[in-house]
C-alpha cells in the first residue's frame, strides 16, 4: 500500500491543503480524491503525481510501492525518465494491466481454500486469463453467426 498517508500526517498536512494543490492543475480534484489516491483506489495522473511529489517533498518510489509503480509507468517513461523507472519498465514490459471489480460476498464467502489448485489454476489472474480468452472465443463464435444469419436473410 502507498504511503501517502503516513507522508502528508508526517508534515502535518491535511487532505483539503493537499487537494487545494492538486486543484491548481486539475479543478475537478477535491478530498474525495485524495482519500481515494491514500487508499489505493486509484492512482493519480502524470501531472497530479509530480504535484504530489512535490506537496509530500518526496519522490514517487518513496510514496508508492513497487507494484503501484508499475501500474504508473505508462505515464513517464522516457529520455528524462529516472533510472528506476526505466529498469521497472525493462523488467516488467507494459503487457498486463490491473482490472478491478467487485464480487458479491455471498460468491466470495462460497469459494473453497483450494478451489484454484483443484481446478488447476496456478493464480486468481491465470483463472480470469482463461476465463477471458473463453469469452473472446464465444464473442467471435456468435458475431461469426451473427454475420451469417444477416447474410443469408438479405
Amino acid at each position: 500500500m502507498n504511503r501517502l498517508k503516513e507522508v502528508r500526517v508526517s508534515l502535518g498536512l491535511t487532505q483539503p491543503e493537499v487537494s487545494a494543490k492538486l486543484k491548481e492543475v486539475e479543478p475537478r480534484v477535491d478530498v474525495g480524491v485524495v482519500s481515494r489516491y491514500e487508499n489505493g483506489v486509484c492512482l493519480p495522473t502524470a501531472t497530479q503525481l509530480t504535484v504530489i511529489e512535490e506537496v509530500l517533498k518526496a519522490s514517487r518510489y518513496a510514496l508508492y510501492t513497487e507494484d503501484e509503480l508499475d501500474l504508473l509507468t505508462h505515464i513517464y517513461i522516457g529520455e528524462t525518465a529516472p533510472k528506476e523507472e526505466k529498469q521497472l519498465a525493462k523488467r516488467k514490459p507494459e503487457t498486463r494491466y490491473r482490472k478491478c471489480y467487485r464480487v458479491p460476498r455471498p460468491i466470495i464467502e462460497a469459494l473453497p481454500p483450494d478451489l484454484l489448485t483443484v481446478c488447476n489454476y496456478v493464480s486468481w489472474n491465470d483463472w480470469h486469463a482463461a476465463c477471458l480468452r473463453r469469452l473472446l472465443a464465444e464473442y467471435a463464435a456468435r458475431k461469426k453467426y451473427t454475420t451469417k444469419e444477416r447474410a443469408r436473410h438479405d
